[in-house]
């Protein structure tokens, strides 16, 4: 045989192992075991339910004035009725009329109050704003014009008795006309609507009162203990490293970082994390979203808690335990029907709460004034 046949074997057998080595390379399927989708992997801490912004800052009640005659209602039901209808209305051309602003419980007005200021910027989410350059403001009450319905647009303002402004919007007037019929002129056959008074507890500011005696209704709840464990898992960032102890009437859970107390003998569960500092680097108004946020990361909302409070000073929101007939829940020691939330930077410094949920009623509610 010949070298130049020699070189010519030579050169096709490396020709076809190359070939064989590529096609492998191209088709090779490594036989790895299958990752089962439960292993290793980490699994979201349900406690209760999540809520979104309109569950949590409905308004507590409503009031239309009808010249001498005043009705009003805290009822959920039908709170929520009003809410539904005016979050489908489209609220634009924004402005201020602080200066040029009339009274707040005037004749032809429907007032609906909030708790606590709530900033128009997250109440987007509640109800269609057609505004792309919305002005940056806060509420605490919706005044319903239903006076001038001979015109183009109705009239709808935002008011905050705390920083004494007013916002005025406009909306199609229809809306208004539908309103008026639906809820305003029926408010004073509507069971659940009761006479109101007003009272001045100075020159500055009107409340309206119930006329009559309000019978309130007594109510007794199976307690259900929530479970600590969960709420470690939930709030630590990695539940593995937390120790656990016990001093006195409370466990304790610690991660150097972070410490989470919870009292058995005051039915109250404490976070702090101090490391979190008390200087905030976000924007005020988006303190009540944080709030809610933070709580529906773990599907906290074991009661009817509700919008209650928000101290921007101190980067402080608080929400309030509700009954089932729209009266607010208070007790001697306030962390048992609240829910409160200090923030410290971009997380947060304290989480106090109740460390139980009302079960199962265990009597018929009692009525008693």
């Amino acid at each position: 045989m010949s070298y130049e046949n020699i070189k010519t074997i030579i050169l096709t057998i490396l020709v076809v192992t190359s070939a064989l080595l590529t096609w492998n390379l191209w088709t090779y399927q490594p036989n790895f075991e299958r990752i089962e989708k439960e292993s290793n992997t980490v699994q979201e801490v349900t406690i209760a339910e999540k809520r979104s912004e309109s569950d949590c800052e409905t308004g507590h009640s409503l009031i239309p004035s009808r010249g001498k005659k005043t009705f009003g209602t805290v009822s959920p039901g039908e709170i929520d009725k009003v809410m539904k209808e005016i979050s489908g209305w489209n609220f634009a051309d924004f402005e201020n009329i602080t200066e040029e602003a009339g009274i707040l419980h005037d004749e032809g007005k429907a007032v609906l109050a909030f708790p606590d200021s709530v900033p128009i910027e997250l109440y987007k989410s509640v109800i269609k704003i057609a505004d792309k350059n919305l002005p940056d403001f806060q509420f605490d009450h919706i005044v319903i014009d239903t006076r001038q319905l001979e015109k183009k647009d109705g009239i709808v303002d935002f008011v905050s008795l705390d920083n004494r402004q007013v916002y005025r919007s406009r909306v199609p007037v229809s809306f208004i006309q539908n309103f008026k019929s639906q809820f305003f002129n029926l408010s004073e056959y509507n069971p659940e609507y009761k006479a109101y008074f007003a009272y001045k507890p100075s020159d500055e500011r009107t409340i309206y009162l119930p006329s009559q005696d309000t019978k309130m209704a007594r109510y007794q709840y199976l307690e259900k203990k929530l479970d600590s464990e969960q709420y470690k898992n939930a709030l630590f960032s990695d539940p593995s490293v937390v120790q656990k102890s016990f001093q006195q009437s409370e466990d304790e859970y610690n991660d150097t970082l972070s410490l989470l107390r919870v009292n058995s003998d005051k039915n109250t569960l404490q976070y702090i994390k101090p490391a979190a500092g008390d200087n905030p680097t976000f924007a005020s108004g988006d303190l009540l979203k944080r709030s809610i946020d933070y709580i529906n990361g773990h599907s906290g909302w074991t009661d009817n808690y509700q919008f209650a409070e928000i101290d921007e000073l101190n980067h402080r929101v608080v929400f309030r335990m509700y009954d089932s007939s729209g009266y607010p829940i208070f007790s001697d020691d306030p962390k048992i029907s609240e829910i409160r939330q200090t923030w410290g930077q971009n997380e947060i410094y304290e989480y106090y709460r109740s460390n139980f949920q009302l079960g199962l009623s265990a009597e018929p509610p009692q009525k008693y004034l």
